[in-house]
């Protein structure tokens, strides 16, 4: 079975559920903004199927949606797709399509204004012109393409911004590897930092890219070839062909009222959400042999 990640079933800022994900690294408290958010989705998704938080499980080329899943992004989104790298990219390819918007001009401007850590995070002053934003543990040795990075690091002069959720070992094994002069304590501001780079590295499970490419910064993505999909796979795919991005596309899909990219800030965020539904109503859908039913936080 093409299982690739999966976590117990929990729900967006439920405190259990995020202490087990990250320990004594606590979220922010932006993120009770998208409550509201959580609280428009519904217990299931299309024809009975899983809606579930945080995880990701990939039938890929498969022409059937057998479960959803959703995440929160930058404190200000909720990102719904359906559990298919072939629907998810599909969904966003026809997204940056969209016509630009009033709407998706403010959402735009806010993300780049007011950028927001997830965790509670230490502010910083330090300033590199490249840096390469880690992911944690769980899938630092996994995606990361090690060769590149230490290219970056000793011939670009590239900093390593250690993820909040970056474990003792990992630190001490990236402190040996890279030189512990080249790497950035994992209890400082990535939005502050990012904000001073001219040139960002990032990953396919990332919005650290995203936000860079918002401030204007060259983008370079160090992913492994050939691994699984994460979490912002499909959008980045959608945006950085043959290596570089394009601003208006992401505005465009900022803008789009079906892509399943729900901003706080949405006018109607509730019609959004259905027009995600809708755009998928039509293909094949497999009832889950274990169903479960998500606590939105209605009752």
């Amino acid at each position: 079975m093409p299982l690739e990640t999966l976590a117990f079933n929990d729900v967006l800022n439920d405190k259990t559920a995020h202490f087990f994900k990250s320990g004594n690294t606590r979220r922010s408290s932006k993120n009770q903004r998208l409550n509201k958010l959580h609280q428009l989705l519904p217990e299931k998704g299309n024809y009975e199927t899983n809606l579930e938080y945080d995880i990701w499980y990939d039938f890929k080329n498969e022409p059937k949606i057998r479960g959803y899943v959703y995440t929160d992004v930058m404190t200000k989104f909720l990102y719904l797709k359906p559990a298919s790298s072939m629907y998810s990219e599909s969904i966003i390819k026809e997204a940056i399509k969209h016509e630009i918007t009033e709407e998706g001009e403010a959402i735009f401007q806010d993300m780049l204004d007011t950028p927001n850590d997830k965790y509670k995070l230490s502010k910083s002053d330090v300033e590199y012109p490249y840096v390469i934003f880690l992911p944690g543990t769980n899938i630092l040795f996994d995606v990361v393409d090690q060769k590149r990075i230490k290219n970056a690091v000793e011939k670009d002069g590239a900093k390593l911004k250690l993820h909040p959720l970056t474990s003792p070992f990992a630190v001490s094994y990236l402190k040996t590897t890279y030189g512990k002069e080249n790497i950035i304590d994992r209890k400082l501001s990535g939005h502050d930092i990012l904000k001073k780079s001219k040139i960002v590295g990032t990953f396919s499970n990332s919005e650290m890219g995203l936000v860079a490419l918002a401030q204007g910064s060259k983008v370079n993505i160090f992913d492994k070839k050939n691994i699984s999909k994460k979490t912002y796979t499909a959008i980045y795919k959608a945006l950085w062909r043959e290596g570089e991005a394009n601003i208006e596309e992401l505005k465009r899909l900022l803008s789009c009222d079906f892509c399943g990219l729900v901003s706080y800030l949405s006018k109607n965020p509730e019609q959004k959400i259905k027009n995600f539904w809708d755009f998928f109503k039509d293909v094949i859908h497999v009832k889950p042999k274990k169903s479960k039913s998500l606590n939105t936080g209605k009752k």
